[in-house]
């Protein structure tokens, strides 16, 4: 076997091991409770991403906050891991829409003279980046898939 084989079935192999899995659910956990907090501290920001046929910006913004601080926190423990993780991957489905609707309108957020973040459509320069943006939300979804299915037993709990 070549080298590059061993190495990849190597990193298969850890990469489905119960602790690398605490491991990643921490880091992701980490990830969705940073930015659910960012939610609650930045508020403009979010308000201004969500698609205006939303009824309630506020609403939008406060609810997906807190689902990801809740979410991303029950992500970490191994007993409410899989929950979570159908969870997450619900709520990536419900935020998708505003990637697209920043992509279609080419919406870029920019902080008004006040030094609030307002929502701009049609603005230049900014078609590539809201397309690049569309497919990080799979990646988001498969590495929260991981942890949707069932937990591996053959390593000890961590």
């Amino acid at each position: 076997m070549q080298f590059h084989t061993k190495l990849i079935e190597r990193i298969k192999e850890i990469t489905r091991t119960r602790w690398w899995r605490t491991i990643e659910a921490i880091v992701i956990g980490g990830a969705f409770i940073a930015v659910g907090i960012n939610h609650f501290l930045n508020p403009d920001f979010f308000e201004a991403i969500v698609p205006r046929w939303f009824w309630s910006p506020s609403f939008a913004n406060e609810v997906s906050g807190a689902a990801e601080i809740i979410l991303g926190a029950a992500l970490i423990p191994i007993w409410s891991r899989r929950y979570a993780a159908y969870g997450l991957l619900i709520l990536l489905v419900l935020v998708y829409p505003a990637n697209i609707d920043m992509f279609i309108n080419d919406v870029d957020v920019q902080t008004n003279a006040s030094g609030v973040a307002e929502r701009v459509v049609n603005a230049d320069g900014v078609r590539l980046r809201n397309f690049i943006r569309l497919p990080f939300q799979f990646l988001f979804g498969w590495l929260v898939w991981r942890h949707a299915k069932q937990q591996p037993s053959s390593s000890p709990n961590f």
